[in-house]
């Protein structure tokens, strides 16, 4: 049985490529920047970039049923707490001033 998953992270590792970034075997992960760091699309800052970028996009104010950026930081909120949801108010209110969006 451990011969055959032993066989399996082979294949893995022969099929995906080792991330010069994080060291971990990814399919076709790629290096972006991210506030002036080069990250890998699999690490925990790329997934809050994009999280970020696509809060960024919802509308101030909706038409009902779509949903806006308070109350998207409303769910962030609830879900993880206020200290993520003020770090993501901040950095959104950070790139309004900067003209990034």
């Amino acid at each position: 049985m451990q011969s055959a998953i032993d066989a399996e992270q082979r294949d893995w590792k022969r099929l995906s490529n080792q991330c010069a970034m994080c060291g971990e075997y990814h399919l076709a992960g790629k290096k972006v920047t991210v506030n002036g760091k080069q990250v890998c699309t699999y690490s925990e800052d790329w997934r809050a970039e994009c999280e970020l970028r696509y809060a960024m996009r919802l509308p101030d104010k909706a038409r009902k049923p779509k949903i806006t950026k308070l109350m998207y930081l409303d769910m962030v909120e609830k879900e993880r707490g206020y200290p993520t949801r003020k770090a993501m108010r901040d950095e959104m209110v950070k790139r309004y001033k900067e003209g990034r969006k």
